[in-house]
């Protein structure tokens, strides 16, 4: 279930700089113009750390996940520098 949900953060196979500015966007356009493109970005960087934190707790589900190894966590911390720049 975890696969599919983070399968779904890269769709259209977005390098992590795409999906930095995909998910500022959408942050952007969810205010509609009430917000700067400061707070957007904040935003930004919490959508990606509630990402984690959800990684976090399903691998303390599962004794077989591995967090510290995951693709996606490296994945995960390009797009967080990524939006970091913006």
């Amino acid at each position: 279930m975890l696969n599919n949900g983070l399968n779904n953060l890269r769709r259209n196979n977005m390098n992590p700089k795409e999906k930095a500015q995909d998910i500022f966007d959408k942050m952007l356009f969810c205010y509609q113009g009430h917000i700067d493109e400061y707070t957007a970005k904040q935003c930004a960087l919490i959508a990606v750390d509630e990402i984690f934190e959800f990684m976090k707790m399903d691998d303390d589900h599962h004794e077989d996940a591995h967090f510290a190894n995951s693709h996606w966590v490296h994945y995960l911390v390009a797009v967080k520098e990524e939006i970091k720049k913006l």
